[in-house]
């Protein structure tokens, strides 16, 4: 996709894999501010940002770190001389990618921010690139099992090897020389030019050069990473609960444009839906995000009903890990109303809160006039414990002040959170 400033590449069946979803910038005395802009507004239907830049100096990556972009510096080596040494690669042999899944799997699952569901991913955007670009794969094989990988992709005559990983079990016997000088050797029988990347402060970069590899460039990888809390899934038998992005976030403000309440009630303590702006709304959730604190957090998950938004369940904590007390808000675009999809995402946030975080007690209130708001929570076992008054549009209502202890919750659906691992120290339960 063709931009101001470079070309957008997006892949939106591995949404997670950040380099298959990248705006690429060949000249690096770019207008940075348009360029952050510009990157959000493309990659709205991700929850990362990141800009590759050719060439890229320091003085691009510091303009971009000002809009909370980090670094990682590539450099790029062409194969220019002789090796230093030739060792043996008997071991190696041409191998089918499926070969080396399992191998990826594990390696990928192992890294603190792994899980299936990215390695599946990653695996799925190689074979996007296989199909786009002839791969050829080596292994090493080592008692029956792959030990060491890589690949070289070609144009016909450019090849590049890429995606060079020892297992783990297997690193500190050469193999990682071995596997790349097998692929070169291979590569150099049909290639007039053969590179790699490396990153320029790790080990492998003086590998390479003893393999006869010198720097010829520079790909810097700027990267805004996504709130931790993306990670997290809370599913029921209907919905998907999970954080949204900016794409998904304006196709619930349509939901909520729609219509969540008739003109004359006002089922909220502050009278949002009165004035709905999408931007700000966008903002809102955004906002709401970025200043949650372990000491003070609040999550707006958003349901999802057959992938698409259809409300928000709110979760929230204050001095958590003293008080051990959550409080929930919530709504449903009008469509979604009365089918007992409010009691579902209710019952998801409760079973993380008590199940998940250790909560021993949740909050919540219903305006009067909001029977389905007090209906939900009866259903979960909630108990008045009081009353107060508000005043959304100027007129003053009564608020019941509803509790539902640890004890006394029982989901009425099954409930499945996938991702809160290393997670709780974000809600001050660590």
């Amino acid at each position: 996709m063709p931009t101001a400033h470079g070309v957008g590449f997006f892949a939106d069946s591995v949404p997670s894999v950040y380099d298959a979803n990248y705006v690429s910038v060949e000249d690096p005395r770019v207008d940075t501010a348009a360029v952050a802009a510009e990157t959000d507004k493309l990659m709205e239907p991700f929850h990362h940002r990141r800009v590759i830049v050719d060439q890229g100096d320091n003085t691009t990556a510091a303009a971009l770190a000002e809009h909370g972009y980090l670094c990682t510096r590539h450099i790029v080596f062409a194969h220019t001389r002789e090796p230093d040494r030739r060792v043996d690669t008997s071991m190696v042999q041409e191998v089918e990618f499926e070969r080396l899944v399992p191998a990826r799997i594990a390696a990928t699952v192992a890294e603190p921010w792994g899980d299936d569901d990215i390695a599946a991913q990653l695996n799925d955007a190689k074979r996007l690139i296989m199909r786009a670009v002839p791969t050829r794969f080596f292994a090493a094989i080592v008692d029956d099992r792959v030990a060491a990988y890589c690949e070289v992709r070609s144009d016909g005559g450019t090849a590049q090897i890429e995606d060079v990983e020892a297992v783990r079990a297997y690193r500190g016997r050469g193999l990682g020389r071995a596997i790349v000088q097998h692929a070169l050797d291979e590569a150099r029988r049909e290639h007039d030019v053969v590179f790699l990347e490396a990153l320029a402060d790790d080990w492998p970069r003086l590998l390479y050069a003893k393999l006869g590899f010198d720097a010829v460039g520079r790909r810097d990888f700027l990267t805004k990473f996504p709130h931790p809390l993306t990670r997290l899934r809370i599913r029921t038998p209907r919905l998907e609960l999970r954080l949204p992005t900016v794409a998904e976030l304006r196709r619930l403000y349509g939901v909520a444009a729609a219509g969540i309440h008739g003109p004359a009630e006002m089922p909220f303590e502050v009278a949002w839906t009165d004035s709905l702006e999408e931007e700000s709304f966008i903002a809102h959730h955004r906002t709401k995000l970025a200043a949650s604190a372990p000491a003070d957090w609040s999550v707006p998950f958003v349901a999802f009903h057959d992938s698409e938004p259809i409300g928000v369940q709110e979760l929230r904590g204050s001095h958590f890990g003293d008080r051990r007390t959550v409080d929930t808000g919530s709504w449903l675009g009008a469509a979604w109303q009365r089918q007992g999809l409010g009691t579902e995402m209710r019952a998801a946030v409760l079973s993380l809160a008590f199940d998940g975080l250790g909560a021993e007690l949740a909050t919540s209130g219903a305006i009067q006039g909001n029977p389905g708001s007090l209906g939900v929570s009866q259903k979960l076992g909630y108990e008045q414990v009081g009353a107060h008054t508000v005043s959304p549009r100027g007129v003053a209502v009564e608020h019941a002040d509803l509790e539902l202890t640890r004890a006394r919750f029982r989901s009425p659906v099954p409930v499945e959170i996938e991702g809160l691992e290393g997670l709780l120290p974000h809600f001050g339960a660590g």
